[in-house]
């Protein structure tokens, strides 16, 4: 369900600036950044990411993303009316087992789960469940209280529901204390060395 939280985040500036999405838009601008410094286009990666961030925000991100959408033969309305794009047959909640801080989530298993639901494949001739995903509600450093939605498991194998939640809710540390979490990016590798 990330492509959807994309197309949330280029065509609403409130979702663009939602803490939920916060992690998403950073690792993104910092990309864009470096692609931007690359084609010659950003005299620096700072100058890169005013750059990206400013396209993001006037709306040309969005622009371009459709084109790129069309010139690929893709159907633009299930971009620009996503409600109208497929659901998936099943879904269930993940919440909270008890009250504090969500200390991190194991990636791994997470990635894991999402094969398992139809997300991902195991070999290359596996198909994508185009409707399967997991949306997450609540995000590492988040305070959360028992019974809280931590997240959205969808799928079209009801089979594998019950596992995905328990299984992703165990991926799940918790902590009684706030926590300081590092910064997802401390810096950029150049060919001039190191960058803050």
């Amino acid at each position: 369900l990330e492509v959807k939280e994309c197309v949330e985040i280029m065509s609403s500036k409130e979702a663009a600036l939602s803490e939920l999405s916060a992690d998403l838009v950073n690792v993104t601008l910092a990309l864009a950044a470096q692609m931007l410094v690359q084609g010659g286009k950003a005299s620096n990666l700072r100058d890169g990411v005013v750059k990206a961030k400013e396209n993001l925000h006037n709306s040309k991100a969005w622009k371009k993303f459709r084109d790129m959408v069309s010139a690929q033969g893709g159907d633009v309305d299930t971009i620009d009316f996503p409600a109208q794009y497929s659901q998936a047959k099943f879904s269930a909640e993940v919440k909270s087992s008890q009250s504090g801080y969500l200390v991190s989530l194991n990636a791994l298993e997470v990635g894991l789960v999402g094969v398992n639901i139809g997300a991902g494949r195991k070999t290359v001739d596996d198909p994508i469940d185009k409707t399967a995903g997991i949306l997450f509600q609540k995000r590492p450093g988040m305070h959360v209280v028992e019974g809280d939605v931590l997240a959205t498991v969808y799928t079209e194998r009801g089979d594998q529901l019950a596992n995905a939640v328990q299984r992703i809710l165990d991926s799940c540390t918790f902590s009684a204390d706030q926590i300081e979490l590092p910064p997802l990016i401390t810096n950029f590798v150049t060919n001039e060395g190191v960058e803050d």
